[in-house]
């Protein structure tokens, strides 16, 4: 049995507003992020890791629907 332990620096946002929270977590290979949304009531609205290409494709299509 082999066991392995990694330290990366990473970087955290934490996003406070009205409606719940926000936090980003970027991964330490610089390739993408981990997105968690809470609700005021912390209830866990959204949770996901993505790639940045996928992130970026997101946010398209969010703006998209909130121009229509």
């Amino acid at each position: 049995m082999k066991l392995e332990t990694f330290k990366s620096p990473t970087t955290e946002v934490f996003l406070e507003f009205d409606a719940g929270t926000v936090s980003v977590n970027t991964w330490a290979n610089h390739e993408g992020a981990n997105i968690m949304v809470h609700g005021k009531d912390l209830s866990l609205r959204m949770a996901g890791a993505f790639r940045w290409e996928e992130i970026d494709a997101i946010i398209v299509a969010l703006t998209a629907a909130r121009a229509v």
